[in-house]
């Protein structure tokens, strides 16, 4: 049995393979809500005809699908084969979805390209359970602030890179996800490698594990038997959601009613994603340990609330935009590293893999019901009530956080 002293040389491997991966998918975000315009008014559903909007919404809702049905079988897998062979097989994945989304000519292909994508995300969900199995209670939570800034970073220079990219592209007689969607695919293959070859096994426990836990695995209801479990697991689909309405309707935003191009909001998803790394890299650890993280909540959902009542009541402006939208995505980014280190905390360390790959299941039934709502919800003419409803998703954050925060220390 290899000892836990030895594994944490894994950790900088398995960060540097989720950046590379989150590259290539930060690349690819900016430009699909423009892919879609030419299908609109050509689809109808139950009489409706769908507007640029609600397509792209489903674009990204059904990215979330697929990622929901197979998060937690990724991560089941990993505790039965390893996290190093699961994570590169999800990468691999990756990287076919982005070859198929290069060649779309249809919004068909642009639909199974995104689908295939999305089954491929259990990388996410992998990736924490690597990092649980390397960290114990007193640094779990700074080990899971470390994911979210490579996500940060990731979403920071991928929609510029992603931008700029579309655009050559398009000059160079292409469409304008081709160049794009193969250099995504591209980014995926180095970090299928860098897994494969660079980051050791960190659920090698192989004595242990195989006689006393491979082969007796809880079903995934196990993890959602009391009031308690079922509370802490809703509230990763209430965060996902708040942040995915806002992430989902950005561009539309900025396009409608400020005139945007997607290369001048891949700059906003930039700046956006910079703040976010930072926060996760700099400040959730030290904040976990100075107040913890059911006070951390209260904080993200605090900032996030704020970002939407800037966007309500402000007038539409680059400053309004520059300022809401960092806080409406930040707000929510603390508390997906708190969620994943409360779960970490309350779940044998066996079982990892299965209980963070179901949060990441879960988070995606979120990211699936979010685009949609927004999609449904907004209107150019009057936005106003998407942005209440993605301000509800702070609201009840903040209820589940003074209600837990009220229960006597166990």
């Amino acid at each position: 049995m290899k000892l836990r002293s030895e594994r944490p040389p894994a950790m900088p491997a398995i960060l540097f393979a989720i950046f590379i991966d989150l590259l290539g998918f930060g690349i690819i975000v900016p430009i699909l809500p423009f892919l879609v315009g030419p299908y609109a008014g050509t689809v109808t559903v139950g009489g409706m005809v769908l507007d640029e909007a609600t397509l792209g919404a489903a674009l990204f809702s059904i990215y979330s699908l697929t990622a929901f049905a197979a998060g937690p079988l990724w991560g089941r897998l990993s505790d039965r084969i390893g996290r190093r062979p699961a994570l590169a097989a999800t990468f691999i994945g990756a990287m076919v979805s982005y070859v198929i989304l290069a060649f779309s000519d249809s919004l068909l292909m642009l639909f199974l390209a995104r689908a295939f994508s999305g089954a491929m995300a259990g990388n996410v969900g992998i990736a924490m359970a690597a990092m649980a199995d390397l960290t114990d209670e007193s640094n779990r939570g700074r080990a899971m602030g470390l994911i979210g800034a490579v996500f940060g970073l990731g979403f920071a220079f991928g929609p510029l890179v992603g931008g700029q990219l579309s655009h050559l592209s398009s000059a160079s007689g292409g469409s304008a996800i081709l160049l794009p969607g193969l250099v995504a695919a591209s980014l995926s293959l180095i970090a299928a490698f860098m897994a494969y070859r660079f980051i050791s096994e960190t659920n090698s426990d192989e004595s242990e594990t195989e006689t006393s836990h491979v082969s007796v695995r809880p079903p995934w209801s196990t993890f959602l038997k009391t009031p308690a479990q079922l509370a802490l697991f809703s509230m990763f689909i209430v965060t996902s959601a708040g942040q995915i309405m806002a992430f989902t309707i950005m561009p539309f935003w900025t396009k409608d009613l400020l005139f945007w191009s997607q290369q001048e909001v891949g700059n906003l998803m930039g700046a956006i994603g910079l703040c976010i790394a930072a926060i996760q890299s700099l400040a959730t650890g030290p904040l976990f340990k100075s107040i913890g993280e059911l006070k951390s909540l209260v904080l993200g959902g605090s900032i996030h609330f704020i970002g939407c009542l800037v966007i309500i009541f402000g007038t539409p402006s680059f400053t309004v935009a520059l300022i809401a939208f960092p806080l409406i995505m930040s707000g929510m980014t603390i508390s997906f590293p708190a969620l994943n280190s409360l779960l970490s905390r309350r779940t044998d360390r066996h079982h990892q893999g299965a209980a963070l790959g179901l949060s990441s299941g879960i988070s995606a039934l979120g990211r699936v019901a979010g685009p949609l709502a927004a999609g449904l919800l907004y209107t150019k003419e009057a936005p106003e009530p998407l942005f209440y409803a993605i301000a509800v998703t702070s609201c009840l954050l903040l209820a589940w956080s003074f209600w837990e925060l009220r229960k006597p220390a166990a």
